[in-house]
Protein backbone atom coordinates (compact mmCIF):
# COMPACT_ATOMS: atom_id res chain seq x y z
CA UNK A 1 0.00 0.00 0.00
CA UNK A 2 1.34 3.01 -1.15
CA UNK A 3 0.40 6.79 0.36
CA UNK A 4 0.74 10.38 -0.86
CA UNK A 5 -0.31 13.59 0.48
CA UNK A 6 -3.37 15.58 -0.55
CA UNK A 7 -3.82 19.78 -0.30
CA UNK A 8 -7.43 20.44 -0.17
CA UNK A 9 -7.86 24.35 0.30
CA UNK A 10 -8.06 25.20 3.89
CA UNK A 11 -6.86 22.31 5.09
CA UNK A 12 -3.62 23.00 7.29
CA UNK A 13 -2.69 19.17 7.72
CA UNK A 14 -4.06 17.14 4.48
CA UNK A 15 -5.56 13.93 4.29
CA UNK A 16 -3.52 11.00 3.09
CA UNK A 17 -4.24 8.75 0.07
CA UNK A 18 -3.58 5.31 -0.17
CA UNK A 19 -4.02 2.97 -2.82
CA UNK A 20 -6.58 0.14 -2.07
CA UNK A 21 -5.06 -3.21 -2.46
CA UNK A 22 -3.46 -3.93 -5.46
CA UNK A 23 -4.93 -1.60 -7.35
CA UNK A 24 -3.73 1.98 -8.94
CA UNK A 25 -6.86 3.69 -7.02
CA UNK A 26 -6.51 6.15 -4.90
CA UNK A 27 -8.78 6.09 -1.80
CA UNK A 28 -8.47 9.14 1.11
CA UNK A 29 -7.62 7.37 4.63
CA UNK A 30 -11.13 8.46 5.76
CA UNK A 31 -14.69 7.33 4.09
CA UNK A 32 -17.65 9.16 4.61
CA UNK A 33 -19.93 6.40 5.43
CA UNK A 34 -23.66 6.92 4.67
CA UNK A 35 -25.64 4.39 7.08
CA UNK A 36 -27.05 7.19 8.85
CA UNK A 37 -28.77 8.69 5.98
CA UNK A 38 -32.43 8.05 5.05
CA UNK A 39 -33.09 5.45 8.30
CA UNK A 40 -37.29 5.14 9.42
CA UNK A 41 -38.88 3.49 11.70
CA UNK A 42 -36.96 0.50 11.27
CA UNK A 43 -33.52 -0.47 12.61
CA UNK A 44 -31.71 1.78 10.17
CA UNK A 45 -33.47 4.55 12.04
CA UNK A 46 -31.85 3.57 15.24
CA UNK A 47 -28.37 4.70 13.60
CA UNK A 48 -29.55 7.84 11.81
CA UNK A 49 -32.34 9.46 9.93
CA UNK A 50 -30.87 11.70 7.72
CA UNK A 51 -32.62 13.41 4.81
CA UNK A 52 -31.33 15.49 2.04
CA UNK A 53 -30.33 18.40 3.01
CA UNK A 54 -28.51 17.27 6.16
CA UNK A 55 -26.71 14.39 3.91
CA UNK A 56 -25.68 17.23 1.60
CA UNK A 57 -23.84 19.36 4.40
CA UNK A 58 -22.23 16.01 5.58
CA UNK A 59 -21.29 15.30 1.78
CA UNK A 60 -19.71 18.80 1.72
CA UNK A 61 -18.15 18.70 4.58
CA UNK A 62 -16.51 15.58 4.03
CA UNK A 63 -15.26 16.74 0.49
CA UNK A 64 -13.75 20.22 1.60
CA UNK A 65 -11.64 18.34 4.13
CA UNK A 66 -10.29 15.90 1.27
CA UNK A 67 -12.13 12.79 1.48
CA UNK A 68 -12.89 11.50 -1.82
CA UNK A 69 -14.15 8.25 -0.75
CA UNK A 70 -17.75 7.35 0.10
CA UNK A 71 -19.44 3.64 1.55
CA UNK A 72 -23.00 2.83 1.38
CA UNK A 73 -24.92 -0.04 0.74
CA UNK A 74 -28.17 -0.84 -1.34
CA UNK A 75 -29.81 -2.46 2.16
CA UNK A 76 -28.95 1.11 4.00
CA UNK A 77 -32.62 2.41 4.52
CA UNK A 78 -33.68 -0.14 1.52
CA UNK A 79 -32.32 2.07 -0.72
CA UNK A 80 -32.63 5.30 0.53
CA UNK A 81 -29.33 6.16 1.34
CA UNK A 82 -27.44 5.34 -2.07
CA UNK A 83 -30.42 7.58 -3.34
CA UNK A 84 -29.62 10.40 -1.22
CA UNK A 85 -25.75 10.16 -1.77
CA UNK A 86 -26.41 10.36 -5.50
CA UNK A 87 -28.61 13.29 -5.17
CA UNK A 88 -26.19 15.13 -2.39
CA UNK A 89 -23.21 14.74 -5.26
CA UNK A 90 -25.17 16.20 -7.99
CA UNK A 91 -26.62 18.62 -5.89
CA UNK A 92 -23.63 19.92 -4.83
CA UNK A 93 -22.07 19.37 -8.49
CA UNK A 94 -19.55 16.55 -7.67
CA UNK A 95 -17.96 15.97 -10.81
CA UNK A 96 -18.09 11.59 -11.10
CA UNK A 97 -14.57 11.30 -11.52
CA UNK A 98 -13.52 13.26 -8.40
CA UNK A 99 -15.30 11.01 -6.49
CA UNK A 100 -15.06 6.93 -5.52
CA UNK A 101 -17.94 5.13 -4.67
CA UNK A 102 -18.89 2.43 -2.68
CA UNK A 103 -21.52 -0.06 -2.65
CA UNK A 104 -22.71 -3.63 -1.14
CA UNK A 105 -25.16 -5.81 -2.17
CA UNK A 106 -26.29 -9.63 -0.07
CA UNK A 107 -28.84 -8.35 2.15
CA UNK A 108 -32.99 -8.46 1.64
CA UNK A 109 -34.05 -5.89 -1.16
CA UNK A 110 -37.33 -7.86 -1.23
CA UNK A 111 -40.27 -10.56 0.06
CA UNK A 112 -38.65 -13.26 -2.46
CA UNK A 113 -36.30 -15.79 -1.42
CA UNK A 114 -34.07 -14.61 -4.36
CA UNK A 115 -34.14 -10.76 -3.70
CA UNK A 116 -31.09 -11.48 -1.18
CA UNK A 117 -27.94 -13.20 -0.83
CA UNK A 118 -25.24 -13.42 -3.92
CA UNK A 119 -26.51 -15.13 -6.70
CA UNK A 120 -26.38 -13.96 -10.58
CA UNK A 121 -29.53 -13.06 -10.11
CA UNK A 122 -29.64 -10.97 -6.83
CA UNK A 123 -26.30 -9.21 -7.83
CA UNK A 124 -27.15 -8.78 -11.64
CA UNK A 125 -30.38 -6.78 -10.52
CA UNK A 126 -29.52 -5.17 -7.63
CA UNK A 127 -25.99 -3.79 -9.03
CA UNK A 128 -28.62 -2.04 -11.82
CA UNK A 129 -31.01 -0.72 -8.82
CA UNK A 130 -28.27 0.85 -7.17
CA UNK A 131 -26.91 2.58 -10.79
CA UNK A 132 -29.87 4.21 -10.89
CA UNK A 133 -30.26 5.27 -7.15
CA UNK A 134 -26.79 6.29 -6.81
CA UNK A 135 -27.54 8.26 -10.77
CA UNK A 136 -24.41 6.92 -12.20
CA UNK A 137 -22.96 4.99 -15.02
CA UNK A 138 -20.74 3.24 -12.81
CA UNK A 139 -19.77 1.69 -9.30
CA UNK A 140 -15.76 2.21 -8.68
CA UNK A 141 -16.15 -0.18 -5.74
CA UNK A 142 -18.68 -3.01 -5.36
CA UNK A 143 -18.66 -5.18 -2.60
CA UNK A 144 -20.30 -8.88 -1.48
CA UNK A 145 -21.66 -7.55 2.45
CA UNK A 146 -21.73 -10.61 3.90
CA UNK A 147 -21.09 -14.51 3.18
CA UNK A 148 -23.75 -15.93 1.71
CA UNK A 149 -23.79 -20.08 2.61
CA UNK A 150 -26.55 -20.84 0.05
CA UNK A 151 -24.31 -19.97 -2.95
CA UNK A 152 -21.26 -21.14 -4.54
CA UNK A 153 -18.46 -18.66 -4.26
CA UNK A 154 -17.59 -19.87 -7.93
CA UNK A 155 -21.21 -18.29 -9.38
CA UNK A 156 -20.77 -14.90 -7.47
CA UNK A 157 -16.99 -14.65 -8.59
CA UNK A 158 -18.30 -14.90 -12.29
CA UNK A 159 -20.80 -12.49 -11.36
CA UNK A 160 -18.63 -9.82 -10.23
CA UNK A 161 -16.31 -10.45 -12.97
CA UNK A 162 -19.66 -10.06 -15.71
CA UNK A 163 -19.75 -6.35 -14.08
CA UNK A 164 -16.25 -5.27 -14.61
CA UNK A 165 -16.57 -6.85 -18.29
CA UNK A 166 -19.77 -4.58 -18.84
CA UNK A 167 -17.86 -0.85 -16.91
CA UNK A 168 -21.14 -1.14 -14.31
CA UNK A 169 -18.04 -1.82 -12.03
CA UNK A 170 -14.48 -1.03 -11.66
CA UNK A 171 -13.10 -3.04 -8.75
CA UNK A 172 -14.78 -5.63 -6.55
CA UNK A 173 -14.58 -6.29 -2.88
CA UNK A 174 -16.18 -8.29 0.01
CA UNK A 175 -17.48 -7.87 3.55
CA UNK A 176 -17.33 -10.13 6.52
CA UNK A 177 -15.77 -12.73 5.13
CA UNK A 178 -13.41 -15.06 7.30
CA UNK A 179 -9.98 -15.69 5.98
CA UNK A 180 -10.15 -19.08 4.69
CA UNK A 181 -13.65 -17.30 2.21
CA UNK A 182 -11.50 -14.82 1.00
CA UNK A 183 -8.52 -16.65 0.14
CA UNK A 184 -10.89 -19.15 -1.47
CA UNK A 185 -12.10 -16.56 -3.47
CA UNK A 186 -8.37 -15.27 -4.44
CA UNK A 187 -7.45 -18.95 -5.83
CA UNK A 188 -10.83 -19.21 -7.62
CA UNK A 189 -10.41 -15.85 -9.26
CA UNK A 190 -6.92 -16.38 -10.27
CA UNK A 191 -7.37 -19.78 -11.17
CA UNK A 192 -10.13 -19.12 -13.84
CA UNK A 193 -8.66 -15.07 -14.48
CA UNK A 194 -11.51 -13.12 -13.13
CA UNK A 195 -11.64 -9.70 -11.66
CA UNK A 196 -9.45 -9.49 -8.64
CA UNK A 197 -10.86 -9.10 -5.41
CA UNK A 198 -8.99 -5.76 -4.17
CA UNK A 199 -10.34 -5.08 -0.41
CA UNK A 200 -12.43 -6.39 2.45
CA UNK A 201 -14.59 -4.17 4.17
CA UNK A 202 -14.74 -5.78 8.25
CA UNK A 203 -15.19 -4.57 11.70
CA UNK A 204 -11.48 -3.55 13.88
CA UNK A 205 -10.92 -1.51 17.14
CA UNK A 206 -8.93 -1.20 19.77
CA UNK A 207 -11.19 -3.24 21.32
CA UNK A 208 -12.27 -5.72 18.76
CA UNK A 209 -8.55 -6.94 17.51
CA UNK A 210 -10.22 -10.02 16.30
CA UNK A 211 -8.98 -9.69 12.58
CA UNK A 212 -5.42 -9.59 13.68
CA UNK A 213 -5.46 -13.36 14.24
CA UNK A 214 -5.99 -14.52 10.82
CA UNK A 215 -7.56 -12.12 8.32
CA UNK A 216 -5.01 -9.01 8.60
CA UNK A 217 -1.84 -11.54 8.04
CA UNK A 218 -4.02 -12.72 5.15
CA UNK A 219 -4.55 -9.21 3.91
CA UNK A 220 -1.25 -8.77 4.04
CA UNK A 221 0.11 -11.51 2.64
CA UNK A 222 -2.33 -11.00 -0.63
CA UNK A 223 -2.11 -6.93 -0.65
CA UNK A 224 -5.65 -7.08 -0.11
CA UNK A 225 -7.14 -2.91 0.75
CA UNK A 226 -9.17 -3.83 4.71
CA UNK A 227 -11.67 -0.45 4.74
CA UNK A 228 -12.56 -0.52 8.92
CA UNK A 229 -16.41 0.00 9.45
CA UNK A 230 -17.61 0.79 12.99
CA UNK A 231 -14.04 2.36 13.83
CA UNK A 232 -15.51 3.66 17.39
CA UNK A 233 -17.28 0.40 17.87
CA UNK A 234 -20.65 1.77 17.67
CA UNK A 235 -20.11 4.77 19.62
CA UNK A 236 -18.68 2.88 22.66
CA UNK A 237 -14.86 4.38 21.73
CA UNK A 238 -15.83 8.13 22.17
CA UNK A 239 -15.94 7.02 25.96
CA UNK A 240 -19.72 8.33 26.88
CA UNK A 241 -20.59 4.76 27.28
CA UNK A 242 -18.30 4.62 30.44
CA UNK A 243 -18.50 5.88 33.59
CA UNK A 244 -21.37 6.61 36.58
CA UNK A 245 -23.34 8.94 34.34
CA UNK A 246 -24.01 7.25 31.24
CA UNK A 247 -27.44 8.22 30.16
CA UNK A 248 -29.73 4.80 29.05
CA UNK A 249 -30.79 7.00 26.60
CA UNK A 250 -28.44 6.42 24.08
CA UNK A 251 -28.04 4.32 20.85
CA UNK A 252 -25.63 1.27 22.85
CA UNK A 253 -28.59 1.00 24.69
CA UNK A 254 -30.96 0.41 22.37
CA UNK A 255 -29.12 -0.93 19.71
CA UNK A 256 -25.63 -2.68 21.60
CA UNK A 257 -23.56 -3.61 18.61
CA UNK A 258 -20.98 -4.26 17.73
CA UNK A 259 -20.29 -6.84 20.97
CA UNK A 260 -17.58 -5.06 23.31
CA UNK A 261 -15.91 -6.72 26.38
CA UNK A 262 -16.63 -3.69 28.90
CA UNK A 263 -14.45 -5.17 31.57
CA UNK A 264 -11.45 -4.71 28.69
CA UNK A 265 -12.88 -1.93 27.09
CA UNK A 266 -12.86 0.24 30.04
CA UNK A 267 -9.75 -0.45 30.70
CA UNK A 268 -8.77 0.80 26.97
CA UNK A 269 -10.63 3.57 27.33
CA UNK A 270 -8.72 4.82 30.07
CA UNK A 271 -5.35 4.48 28.32
CA UNK A 272 -6.84 6.46 25.45
CA UNK A 273 -8.35 9.42 28.18
CA UNK A 274 -4.61 9.89 29.31
CA UNK A 275 -2.92 10.05 25.85
CA UNK A 276 -5.69 12.03 24.47
CA UNK A 277 -4.90 14.44 27.64
CA UNK A 278 -1.53 15.56 26.35
CA UNK A 279 -2.32 16.37 22.80
CA UNK A 280 -3.95 18.62 20.53
CA UNK A 281 -5.30 19.49 17.14
CA UNK A 282 -5.22 22.80 15.80
CA UNK A 283 -5.08 24.73 19.70
CA UNK A 284 -8.15 22.30 20.38
CA UNK A 285 -7.75 19.51 22.83
CA UNK A 286 -7.85 15.60 21.38
CA UNK A 287 -10.90 13.87 22.36
CA UNK A 288 -10.97 9.75 23.18
CA UNK A 289 -13.09 9.02 19.96
CA UNK A 290 -10.43 11.15 17.81
CA UNK A 291 -7.15 8.93 19.61
CA UNK A 292 -9.41 5.81 18.94
CA UNK A 293 -9.80 6.57 15.27
CA UNK A 294 -5.92 7.70 14.70
CA UNK A 295 -4.45 4.42 16.09
CA UNK A 296 -6.55 3.01 13.23
CA UNK A 297 -4.89 5.14 10.94
CA UNK A 298 -1.23 3.93 12.02
CA UNK A 299 -2.18 0.54 11.80
CA UNK A 300 0.16 -0.46 8.46
CA UNK A 301 -2.81 -3.10 7.09
CA UNK A 302 -5.59 -0.41 6.95
CA UNK A 303 -6.53 1.09 3.63
CA UNK A 304 -8.83 3.73 4.98
CA UNK A 305 -11.70 4.18 8.09
CA UNK A 306 -15.24 4.58 7.21
CA UNK A 307 -16.47 7.38 9.03
CA UNK A 308 -20.13 8.37 9.56
CA UNK A 309 -22.23 11.34 12.11
CA UNK A 310 -25.47 12.87 11.86
CA UNK A 311 -24.03 16.19 12.45
CA UNK A 312 -21.29 18.13 11.04
CA UNK A 313 -19.24 19.24 13.62
CA UNK A 314 -19.39 15.04 14.63
CA UNK A 315 -17.91 14.64 10.93
CA UNK A 316 -15.37 17.27 11.68
CA UNK A 317 -14.45 16.25 14.98
CA UNK A 318 -13.71 12.78 13.12
CA UNK A 319 -11.83 14.26 10.35
CA UNK A 320 -9.66 16.07 12.89
CA UNK A 321 -8.39 12.35 14.14
CA UNK A 322 -6.18 12.14 10.81
CA UNK A 323 -3.86 14.61 12.45
CA UNK A 324 -3.11 13.33 15.70
CA UNK A 325 0.14 11.43 15.83
CA UNK A 326 1.46 9.20 18.61
CA UNK A 327 4.94 8.66 20.29
CA UNK A 328 6.45 4.79 20.28
CA UNK A 329 5.99 4.82 23.71
CA UNK A 330 2.04 5.52 23.27
CA UNK A 331 1.50 3.43 20.60
CA UNK A 332 2.85 0.60 22.65
CA UNK A 333 0.29 1.28 25.53
CA UNK A 334 -2.68 1.54 23.43
CA UNK A 335 -1.38 -2.13 22.14
CA UNK A 336 -0.64 -3.68 25.63
CA UNK A 337 -4.15 -2.90 27.35
CA UNK A 338 -6.09 -3.87 24.06
CA UNK A 339 -4.39 -7.24 23.01
CA UNK A 340 -5.52 -10.17 22.18
CA UNK A 341 -5.36 -12.89 24.39
CA UNK A 342 -3.20 -15.50 22.81
CA UNK A 343 -4.80 -18.32 21.37
CA UNK A 344 -3.78 -21.79 19.17
CA UNK A 345 -2.39 -21.82 16.52
CA UNK A 346 -1.08 -18.56 17.02
CA UNK A 347 1.37 -18.82 19.84
CA UNK A 348 2.82 -21.83 18.45
CA UNK A 349 3.21 -20.41 15.23
CA UNK A 350 5.01 -17.32 16.95
CA UNK A 351 7.35 -19.80 19.45
CA UNK A 352 7.79 -22.37 16.53
CA UNK A 353 8.95 -18.95 13.75
CA UNK A 354 10.82 -17.62 16.04
CA UNK A 355 13.64 -20.07 14.97
CA UNK A 356 13.58 -18.45 11.14
CA UNK A 357 12.11 -15.35 11.12
CA UNK A 358 15.51 -13.67 12.27
CA UNK A 359 17.11 -14.96 8.94
CA UNK A 360 15.22 -12.91 7.16
CA UNK A 361 16.36 -9.48 8.48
Amino acid sequence: MTTSETSPSGQDAPLRLRTLGHSGLFVSELCLGTMTFGGGDDMWGLIGQLQQGQADELVKTALDAGINFIDTANVYGGGASEKITGQALKNLGVAREDVVLATKVLGPMGDSPNARGASRGHIMSQCKASLERLQTDYIDLYQIHGFDPATPIEETLHALDTLVQHGHVRYVGLSNWAAWQVMKAVGISRARQLCPILSLQAYYTLVGRDLEREVIPMLESENIGLMVWSPLAGGYLSGKYEGPNVSQENRRAKFDFPPVDRERGSQVIATLREIAAGKTVNGKPVTVAQTALAWLLHQRAVSSVIVGAKRVDQLQDNIQAAQVRFAADELAALDQVSQLPAEYPGWMLERQGSYRSHMKD
